[in-house]
């Protein structure tokens, strides 16, 4: 795969964030340029696109070396240092600059289908700007900062030997079940431990989001933050739509699923140890691959069926080495697709240790990088920015589209089983995401709130939309919402996961029927960057970004179907 770099037109090949000192210069001459005519005014842009797209490069770089070692302490100051001196005095100079552009009389010829997403965006953040605001905001990213480097650091021994939460969480697929509660209890420990600075972290953060949202002059955090996000194209009723069907039909599949797991392990009630064991055959946990290289050899067996350009893009990354894979004491919690977007390149990084879900993590984020790698031809950065909801249908139907993973299962109950679990896993987290989203509704809507408030609330929540299939040890459930790092580092971004997965349905039962137009539909979807609106992009895609209930439980009827049909391999 050939891949070009793009070269600096005005900015030194050199140019890094060793300090403001550094940018200034660049930004006082976007600052003070004159525009006799279009062509200069074009130029300002070009030039300007060239600034965002080399300090957000900078500013992944050094997000990306902080996260893999949280504990290095070059790194932790690299990121504190843009964090703390760069950040704030470039979001004052992007309003000025923003403000420019907006105002300019040659705004008006630039193409208006194309422009109109970020002329949106750029209305929005002069809407919102405030620089009072600006140490509020770089306190919330010490802040969640801190949360990183709290989850980053934490193991637990087993059998005399260390390991990391995602390393212990292998042992809670034993068949052995005082196994797996022995372990599920070292987990829960090690992060007990922690939960009264996390809980006071939590409750500084809500104070910060709450004033910068008054600063703004919103009534509260939930409204501001929603505005923020650009959701230009639907509106709040969406969420509580979700979460009503997650409520109504959703929940439904989920308790059956569960009914089914208790069946099949064969206890009276299930614990939250229950719930990671593999249930066709819990004897036999799947373990898909041990080894970094395994994984990537097999991968790119599994994205060849997909389509062979897009093995082609992940053999790109490894050769580049922007896969980071595997995890290791001191690297910060989760997984994630980084757009590099002066490069044009992705960087994915994730914490597997040889799990099924790790495989599913990977394909998840081969999804995003793919999306990356499919939107780099369009010149401004802005304009493929695209918004979380179309960022995660990109990764949720890559998961679907490589739900047949032979190259990892060639043992065909294996595969069978694989299967299973993947569309199970679907429809368990769906639950999972009204609730985070529900929940951080409430807080940001009652930020007056207590602790104990706090953790009644979520209980009420997990309640309403997991049921009471599972039985809590006494004092876990209240701060089991510490585990989701978006609510620290990404608030309200987490019911795009939501309403991305019901268009990631849509793609599959497409798929199932016509795989290569499906595939071809999808990757000219990534192609449109956010070049047009949401709703155009799923339909490129060949999806409904406002789902039907109707048409919902038609595709639901087909995942039952399926489950069925898998089911019924592994029947006694």
């Amino acid at each position: 795969m050939q891949v070009t770099r793009p070269v600096r037109e005005w900015l030194p090949p050199t140019l890094s964030l060793t300090g403001w000192e550094a940018i200034e210069p660049y930004v006082e001459e976007l600052r003070t340029a004159r525009w006799q005519t279009f062509g200069d005014f074009h130029q300002w842009l070009r030039r300007l696109n060239e600034l965002e797209a080399a300090l957000s490069e900078e500013a992944a770089w050094a997000f990306i070396r902080f996260t893999q070692n949280t504990q290095d302490e070059e790194s932790r100051k690299t990121y504190e240092r843009y964090i703390e001196e760069i950040q704030p005095r470039l979001t004052e100079a992007r309003y000025e600059l923003y403000r420019r552009y907006w105002e300019s009389p040659w705004r008006k010829l630039l193409p208006e289908n194309d422009f109109l997403n970020f002329d949106r965006s750029v209305q929005n953040y002069l809407t919102l700007y405030r620089p009072e605001n600006i140490p509020l905001e770089t306190r919330a990213e010490l802040l969640a900062k801190e949360y990183n480097e709290i989850i980053g650091q934490l193991s637990v021994e087993i059998d005399g030997k260390p390991f990391t939460l995602p390393q212990a969480s292998l042992f809670l697929e034993s068949p052995d079940r005082s196994r797996r509660e022995e372990v599920w209890w070292k987990i829960h420990r090690a992060r007990a431990a922690h939960a009264d600075r996390i809980e006071a972290l939590f409750s500084e953060l809500v104070a910060l989001r709450t004033q910068i949202a008054h600063n703004a002059g919103f009534e509260n955090y939930y409204d501001y933050r929603f505005r923020q996000l650009g959701r230009f194209d639907w509106t709040v009723q969406l969420c509580h739509d979700f979460h009503a069907l997650v409520e109504t039909s959703i929940r439904r599949l989920y308790r059956r699923l569960l009914t089914y797991r208790k069946n099949r392990l064969g206890v009276e009630v299930l614990r939250p140890w229950d719930t990671a064991v593999e249930v066709c055959m819990p004897e036999k946990p799947l373990r898909p691959f041990e080894t970094e290289d395994e994984l990537i050899s097999k991968g790119l067996a599994l994205f060849q069926q997909v389509h062979p350009k897009i093995a082609e893009m992940v053999k790109y990354m490894w050769d580049i080495g922007h896969l980071d894979l595997f995890s290791r004491p001191g690297k910060a919690p989760g997984g994630y697709n980084y757009s590099l977007q002066e490069s044009g390149l992705p960087f994915i990084f994730m914490n597997a240790a040889g799990s099924h879900a790790d495989l599913v993590t990977l394909v998840h984020e081969v999804g995003h990088a793919v999306h990356t790698f499919q939107s780099r031809h369009i010149p401004f950065v802005w304009l493929r920015d695209y918004p979380a909801e179309v960022a995660e249908l990109a990764s949720m139907s890559m998961e679907l589209m490589a739900l047949y993973p032979t190259a990892f299962y060639t043992d065909p109950p294996d595969h069978a089983r694989a299967w299973f679990q993947q569309v199970s896993r679907i429809i368990t987290i769906f639950p999972w995401i009204a609730t985070v989203d529900a929940f951080q509704e409430w807080v940001y809507r009652n930020p007056k709130h207590t602790p104990e408030e706090r953790r009644k609330k979520w209980v009420e929540l997990y309640t309403r939309f997991h049921g009471r299939d599972i039985a809590w040890p006494e004092g876990t459930l209240e701060t089991l919402w510490h585990r989701q790092l978006h609510i620290f580092d990404y608030p309200l971004y987490y019911i795009e996961y939501g309403i991305a997965q019901i268009g990631a349905l849509q793609v599959w039962y497409h798929y199932d029927k016509a795989p290569e137009d499906t595939v071809e539909k999808y990757l000219y979807a990534l192609s449109l960057g956010y070049l047009r609106t949401v709703t155009e992009i799923y339909a490129a895609a060949g999806v409904k970004f406002f789902f039907d209930k109707r048409e919902l439980e038609g595709i639901f009827r087909f995942i039952v179907r399926h489950l069925k049909k898998v089911r019924a391999v592994f029947k006694r």
